[in-house]
C-alpha cells in the first residue's frame, strides 16, 4: 500500500495547525491555533472552487454509515461567508451527514481567501486520488488562468512532479467529447496524449475509430502518424513519434505547452503556448537558465 504524498510545502503552512484528538463530552475544542466548532449543516454552501464533480452513491452511504454507527471522526473546513459558511474541504462529510439528517457538523473554521480555499479543496482531491484525469486538468487549469500561478507554483501547492502538472494541464486542449470518454473509463490516459498535436475535429474522428474498434494506444498512435495530410496546410499536422517526444520532453523543461511544426522541406516552428504574463515570465525564465 502506497503512502499517501506530503502536502505541498505552501499548505502546510495553511494548514500547520493540527485539531487535537476530539473531547466527545464538549462541543468544540481548542487547538493551538483552531477550535473545532458544531456548525448548523443548513448554513453550509458547497465551495464553487471545488474541483470534483462527481460523487458515487455507494461510497456515501457507506461514509453515512459509518458516521452513524462511530460519529464524526474528522472535522470539514469552512470560511465564512455573509450568509453563513462556504466549504473548503470535506464535502463527502457534509453530503454524508445530511443524508441521514443530521443538523449540525463538527468544522474548523479558517480564513482563507479564493486562492487559498480553491488549493486546499484541489489538493486534498488530488492527493487523495478523488479526481479523476479530468477534473484534475481543469482543477490545474483554475489554478493556472485564474489564479495566475505557473507551473512551478502548481507542483509546489499540490506535490506533483511539473512534468505531471504539464502534462495534466495539456489535457484541457482535447475536444469534450475526449474529455468525457476519458473521465469515464472508456478510453485511456495514452489515447488521449496521442492525439494533442491534432485539430478538434481530427482528435475525435481518431477517438470514435478507436472506441469502435477498441483499438489499443499504440494503434491510435499509428493512425495519427498515418492520417491524411491536408493539402491546404503549408505544415503536417501530424507528426512522427520523435517530434512529438520532442515536444514533450521540451514542453517538460519549459513547463509549459509546446508544439513544434515541422515541414518536408525542412522548415519549421515552434509555438510555446501561455496564459498569463506571470507564466511567461516563468517561461523566459527556464529558457534563459
Amino acid at each position: 500500500m502506497s503512502k499517501r504524498k506530503a502536502l505541498g510545502s505552501g499548505l502546510e503552512a495553511l494548514l500547520s495547525s493540527k485539531p487535537e484528538k476530539k473531547d466527545s463530552s464538549k462541543d468544540s475544542i481548542s487547538s493551538s491555533s483552531k477550535t473545532i466548532q458544531k456548525i448548523p449543516i443548513d448554513k453550509i454552501s458547497r465551495n464553487i472552487n471545488q474541483p470534483r464533480k462527481l460523487f458515487f452513491d455507494e461510497p456515501l452511504e457507506s461514509m453515512a454509515a459509518s458516521i452513524k454507527a462511530l460519529g464524526q471522526k474528522t472535522p470539514i473546513l469552512v470560511r465564512k461567508t455573509e450568509n453563513g459558511y462556504e466549504l473548503i474541504a470535506g464535502e463527502r462529510r457534509w453530503r454524508a451527514m445530511q443524508s441521514i439528517q443530521e443538523e449540525n457538523i463538527e468544522a474548523i473554521v479558517m480564513e482563507a481567501t479564493d486562492k487559498e480555499s480553491a488549493l486546499i479543496a484541489i489538493v486534498e482531491n488530488v492527493q487523495r486520488e478523488q479526481l479523476n484525469v479530468i477534473e484534475e486538468a481543469e482543477a490545474l487549469q483554475k489554478l493556472n488562468v485564474e489564479f495566475e500561478m505557473t507551473h512551478d507554483d502548481i507542483s509546489k501547492y499540490t506535490g506533483r512532479s511539473r512534468p505531471h502538472v504539464s502534462n495534466i494541464l495539456r489535457l484541457n486542449d482535447l475536444t469534450d467529447f475526449i474529455k468525457s470518454k476519458l473521465a469515464e473509463g472508456v478510453i485511456e490516459m495514452g489515447h488521449a496524449r496521442a492525439i494533442l498535436t491534432l485539430g478538434s475535429h481530427e482528435q475525435d474522428i481518431i477517438i470514435k475509430q478507436a472506441i469502435n474498434k477498441k483499438l489499443s494506444v499504440r494503434a491510435v498512435e499509428n493512425l495519427v502518424k498515418n492520417h491524411g495530410k491536408k493539402s491546404n496546410k503549408k505544415i503536417e499536422t501530424t507528426k512522427n513519434q520523435d517530434t512529438v517526444a520532442l515536444e514533450r520532453k521540451l514542453s517538460e523543461i519549459i513547463g509549459a505547452d509546446l508544439r513544434i511544426y515541422h515541414s518536408k522541406t525542412g522548415k519549421g516552428k515552434i509555438e510555446i503556448k501561455y496564459k498569463t504574463l506571470n507564466e511567461l515570465e516563468g517561461i523566459v525564465s527556464k529558457i534563459k537558465s
